[in-house]
């Protein structure tokens, strides 16, 4: 049901409105933003700022799309979208409603969702032609993150949430909001006479968030600050990462890693943060290997030459004044691909297939296929083994299909603000297409 409009003060309004202002005013000409709206307060208080400051602004060339996602996980969200649907309506704002229709995960629903909700957000600002996709997380929002992050350990440094976040590759997701306490946005939705949906799983202590949310009620500012602090220490250590891996790091046939060590070894913090984006890229994970595995690496740095060991995924071998890094050969799968199908293979390569019969891939063994080129400049066994764990797929013709381009798993899901120089610094390195700048496609 709607809520009641409690009082508000006046200068609690301003808040939302500067932060919808400062928003709107930095877009491109003709910028068309998706909005993503629940019915809730916080994205309700959204979309109804941002069409504000577009009046305030006189920013007339500038418009908005709303989307509700619809999780299929309770029976009235079906409603509550018609509900924003009106809402939208009778501000002449498209609105879609988007359903996850999948199968849902008996763990990690939370995850399943946020992913499932990114994917058809994402989706639909491909078909509608949307230049960035404004979500409408909060400062509380920040602080809960932030503290649950911590509750379990960071394996690198500890960040709350980045104020823009790049999906799937393709879209840019702005949190305008993200400096903005939730009592001030319900505050500005009391003063403009707006009523809003709440929706009754956030007070289900069943989920985590509404856990912490209960437990840092009186620390929900500093919590936000300690954020900030540490997204822009995050900030250097990502660009330090980067210049770090362009100073010592080469990469073979976007399989092996080759590492100068007294560099590494001299990096600190550095070299740890750029290990924990590497590996999980040679190795087809989306996350690092965490602080553990980090310390056994740091350890073979200084071991022996051959000196070698497995994480992540990937092996791991000293050679003289070098650290090489690649895929292990276990777990190399075997998939196959439907006509005018598309797959990622091992979270490493992409295919396409373009044909009228199944796609078979999997890995080439022995051998290679013919791909130790590519790995010439490597000591003879690394190289063998470089080109075995790399895919080999055969059409039914017995003809070769090639990978269409290479995956890193790291980031082409989601990529934070803070990694964006580290990304595109790798993305060349891995012959992968550079990822989009926020200047190029959604700002001034």
């Amino acid at each position: 049901m709607a809520a009641s409009v409690p009082a508000a003060d006046t200068p609690a309004r301003s808040a939302p409105l500067r932060a919808a202002q400062d928003f709107v005013l930095q877009l491109k000409p003709q910028c068309h933003v998706l909005v993503a709206v629940s019915g809730g307060g916080d994205s309700i208080g959204l979309l109804s700022a941002l069409l504000a400051a577009k009046t305030i602004s006189g920013r007339t060339d500038i418009r908005f799309t709303a989307a509700t996602v619809d999780h299929g996980l309770r029976p009235e969200a079906a409603g509550e979208a018609l509900w924003v649907g009106a809402f939208c309506a009778e501000r002449g704002i498209a609105h879609h409603t988007l359903v996850w229709a999948d199968d849902k995960p008996q763990s990690g629903l939370m995850v399943a969702a946020r992913h499932a909700r990114y994917r058809l957000l994402s989706a639909l600002a491909g078909r509608c032609g949307a230049d960035v996709i404004a979500v409408a997380h909060t400062m509380d929002d920040q602080a809960e993150t932030f503290a649950m992050r911590a509750s379990r350990g960071a394996s690198t440094v500890l960040t709350g949430m980045a104020d823009k976040t790049l999906i799937k590759g393709k879209h840019w997701v702005a949190r305008p909001f993200l400096k903005i306490g939730r009592s001030a946005i319900r505050d500005f939705l009391t003063l403009s006479g707006l009523s809003w949906i709440d929706d009754p799983s956030n007070d289900d202590a069943h989920y985590e968030r509404v856990r912490t949310r209960r437990s840092i009620r009186e620390t929900v500012e500093t919590l936000a600050e300690d954020a900030e602090t540490a997204a822009r220490a995050r900030d250097r250590l990502s660009r330090d990462a980067a210049d770090l891996f362009a100073g010592i790091a080469t990469i073979h046939g976007a399989t092996v890693a080759h590492l100068d060590i007294d560099g590494l070894l001299g990096a600190g913090e550095a070299a740890r943060y750029l290990l924990n984006i590497l590996v999980p890229a040679l190795g087809g994970l989306s996350y690092g290997p965490g602080g553990d595995v980090l310390d056994r690496v740091t350890a073979l740095c200084t071991a022996p030459h051959g000196a070698r060991m497995t994480a992540g995924r990937c092996l791991f071998e000293r050679h003289r004044g070098h650290l090489f890094i690649l895929r292990e050969r276990r777990g190399l799968p075997e998939t196959e691909i439907a006509p005018g199908e598309k797959a990622v293979w091992d979270g490493r390569f992409c295919f396409e297939n373009r044909s009228q019969a199944t796609l078979r891939i999997r890995p080439a063994g022995p051998g290679g296929a013919g791909d130790t080129d590519a790995f010439a400049g490597l000591p003879p066994r690394l190289a063998r083994l470089a080109a075995a764990v790399r895919p080999v797929a055969m059409d039914t013709a017995g003809k070769r299909v090639f990978p269409t381009g290479v995956y890193l798993a790291p980031f082409d899901r989601f990529l934070p603000g803070f990694d964006l120089t580290l990304a595109n610094m790798m993305a060349a390195a891995f012959a992968h297409t550079a990822y989009r700048e926020p200047a190029a496609t959604y700002l001034r």
